[in-house]
């Protein structure tokens, strides 16, 4: 009876996977390729140099990593059971010759002893059989009957605690099997432990065993590498409260105790809001301006600040009436609205703290509990919410997509490299990570069709349109792998830098072709590529000799693009429209496609497509800066961000800039002569007076003369302020043209 009524225990609770499902639904989920590269890249990066690695030396290569790997699995799942740090976790592993069948052992509150068993497969299936169990049993028996003697010298620092723990009438013991596959245990090692369980219930429950799968595995894994939780201390005045269906106060707080909120925290703040502060914008240096000019008018200018937290602890000063302030303390805190006002109350208080003293804002608290997928929903709700009656953007909304969240926790885990995707966080260096941006472009590039290039050529804001048929459910509705957008990204940024050699070597219409045309370009590159990216999500995939690929294959594609062109529509007509019409770019497609596949000679580039010498001297064209006010090419409040244009100017730099992110970042305001409020001291600049600036406060003293501003300031890692206004022009001109 007790074997049978612990075993339907064992299913009901989820205990014998680690995903929290019984046998019936957990065999419909198995650990992924993605999964397992990213326990294995967790385990080293969460455990790599602590554990001891003696007893390994006999083995090599592979063998001797799934050796580790099975030890790093066995403190991993001590840690996830008892809490305790990675450090004392990896200390906790004796694996090793003499070990018992024990790979890691801790004593935790004096009376409860863990035993653990670890297995690594290459294959995500490890199991755990019979023998396996009867060798964990066996070790539990050594230790009861204090045959510390028979373990190795790894077990020797804990002997004293299981010996007082084994004596203690409050002893539980602790079975933990850690598996990095998806099988249940079997009957025959289920035997044997509920054996073992009813011969130690004696005066009470005594031993317990559990089963922690992949699934429970990585998500301790991610845990470990999530950011500490953000926990305030508010002091409300005015308040009011409800209870239901969430415990919610709403009062005002000093603007001063807001600014050290963000001064302790940071963007940490604004983990769950659709967007981080977009900088200096004219509706936050509004704000600042009523700070220092009317303080006491702040509270009724402002909209306030929405925090969502998991819990609300209240603590009275004197008496609980309304007119009395209350002190709340909440815990995981997140503002999911008022993020502008939260960092601008902070740049006005760092300035000068008394420009706040007597200012004061709303501030609504929402304690939404622990309520799983319910409170996510609920979260979301609020968040997108609040936010709509404020200047938001569809890109701001994809912040509250989970799948956002999930990707860039797999480029940490899986490539060690930033992803970042709400407005307002600085775009990673290339090496070092992309932005959504970024992965949008290439993946739409990547498309088996397209239109999707076509209408990221129009505007990438169209990628981000919503619903189960809308763009983005068509780029990012399966969840792509970190490994797969990567790979695009780097593909995508291949072509774009063949594509700049090649504008250097012909003119004309040929030349307009790689910069109008570069999506639609891109697009076909990855429609010749796509027969070796079957495997591209595959962690040992080597995109490298793609890589190399390309440069050739750029220069046939340009051309037969540009003869199809001329063929199909004519010497005459009009780039831009053809490279933002879906139907033309379809056509165009298979047209060249064909042909490059087919292996049909490359035809041969008009002359008047191709450079001659000496070319004939331009009219001057107007300055990029005034082209683009004038153009109203760019939003105020754009995030634009400061690139080096060639090596010596990078070396010169870069290590200024990398101290400080805010050093690389400005946001455009339209402005003719100073049109860029730099992050780094809010003040604005001409993008050249920016850039002289910068090369001054980093002390490069070659510094040139002439500065090229607006070709080094960059658009959402897109284009540069300068190549946004020459295309504009030229599309003015051929428009005049025709």
């Amino acid at each position: 009876m007790m074997k049978a009524r612990r075993r339907a225990t064992l299913v009901r609770d989820g205990i014998e996977d680690g995903r929290g499902m019984s046998d019936t639904g957990r065999k419909q989920l198995r650990t992924t390729r993605q999964e397992l590269h990213q326990i294995e890249e967790g385990l080293k990066w969460s455990y790599g140099g602590l554990i001891d690695e003696s007893g390994l030396e006999q083995k090599t290569g592979r063998e001797r990593e799934r050796a580790w790997l099975s030890r790093a699995v066995a403190a991993a799942a001590l840690r996830r059971e008892t809490g305790l740090d990675r450090e004392d976790c990896a200390k906790a592993v004796i694996d090793d010759y003499d070990d018992g069948g024990l790979d890691a052992v801790a004593v935790t509150d004096g009376a409860q002893v863990w035993l653990v068993q670890g297995k690594w497969s290459d294959k995500g299936n490890a199991g755990f059989s019979q023998s396996a169990a009867l060798s964990l049993v066996h070790g539990l028996t050594l230790l009861e009957q204090r045959d510390f003697s028979s373990f190795n010298e790894k077990m020797q620092p804990f002997t004293a605690q299981l010996d007082s723990a084994l004596a203690d009438t409050r002893l539980k013991i602790h079975l933990v099997i850690a598996l990095v596959g998806d099988e249940p245990l079997s009957k025959h090692a289920r035997d044997v432990l509920d054996r073992s369980v009813e011969d130690h219930h004696g005066h009470g429950p005594m031993l317990d065993y559990k089963l922690l799968g992949a699934g429970a595995l990585l998500e301790q894994l991610k845990d470990d590498r999530s950011p500490v939780p953000v926990n305030v201390n508010v002091r409300m005045q005015k308040w009011i409260k409800r209870d239901t269906p969430f415990t919610a106060f709403q009062g005002t707080v000093a603007a001063g105790d807001v600014a050290k909120w963000y001064d302790g925290y940071g963007h940490r703040l604004f983990s769950q809001n659709i967007r981080n502060s977009l900088g200096r914008t004219p509706i936050n240096s509004g704000i600042q301006q009523t700070l220092a000019d009317e303080p006491d008018n702040f509270w009724y200018f402002n909209n306030g600040i929405t925090v969502l937290c998991d819990r609300v602890e209240e603590h009275w000063i004197s008496r609980r009436r309304p007119d009395e302030p209350v002190e709340l303390i909440l815990s995981k805190v997140s503002v999911v609205n008022g993020a502008q006002t939260v960092t601008s109350i902070h740049e006005a208080w760092s300035l000068d703290p008394e420009t706040v003293e007597d200012a004061d804002v709303s501030v609504r608290v929402i304690a939404l509990g622990d309520l799983g997928e319910e409170r996510a929903i609920y979260a979301k709700r609020i968040t997108q919410t609040t936010n709509t009656q404020n200047d938001v953007s569809l890109r701001d909304f994809i912040a509250l997509d989970d799948t956002q969240a999930r990707i860039r926790e797999d480029f940490d885990l899986s490539l060690g490299k930033q992803y970042v995707y709400k407005r307002g966080e600085a775009d990673p260096a290339p090496e070092a990570g992309c932005s959504v941006v970024h992965a949008a472009v290439a993946l739409a590039c990547a498309h088996r069709t397209s239109e999707l290039s076509v209408r990221a050529k129009r505007s990438t804001d169209l990628l981000w349109e919503s619903g189960r048929l809308g763009n983005y459910a068509r780029l990012f509705g399966e969840a792509p792998s970190a490994f797969r957008i990567w790979r695009c990204v780097l593909i995508h940024r291949e072509v774009g830098k063949a594509l700049e050699q090649l504008h250097e070597h012909v003119r004309g219409r040929a030349a307009d072709t790689t910069l109008r045309g570069d999506l639609f370009i891109s697009h076909l590159i990855f429609r010749l590529l796509a027969p070796d990216m079957e495997d591209v999500d595959d962690p040992h995939f080597d995109v490298g000799p793609l890589l190399t690929r390309i440069p050739g294959l750029v220069k046939p594609v340009v051309d037969w693009l540009i003869y199809q062109i001329d063929m199909v529509y004519g010497p005459t007509s009009f780039l831009t429209s053809t490279f933002t019409n879906e139907e033309r770019c379809k056509e165009l497609a298979n047209l060249v496609l064909t042909a490059v596949q087919a292996g049909q000679p490359v035809p041969e580039v008009p002359e008047n497509y191709q450079p001659s010498a000496p070319r004939p001297r331009r009219p001057r064209r107007p300055n990029a800066v005034p082209t683009l006010v004038t153009a109203q090419l760019l939003a105020e409040g754009t995030p634009v961000q400061y690139f080096p244009l060639t090596a010596p100017e990078e070396k010169a730099v870069s290590e200024w800039l990398n101290a400080d992110p805010r050093r690389k970042q400005a946001s455009w305001t339209n402005d003719r002569s100073r049109p860029l409020v730099w992050a780094y001291d809010g003040s604005p600049y001409s993008a050249s007076g920016l850039v002289s600036r910068i090369w001054e406060l980093a002390g490069w003293e070659e510094a040139p003369g002439a500065v090229q501003g607006p070709a080094r300031w960059i658009v959402e890692g897109r284009q540069s302020l300068y190549d946004m206004a020459m295309e504009w022009l030229t599309a003015q001109d051929e428009a005049e043209e025709e």
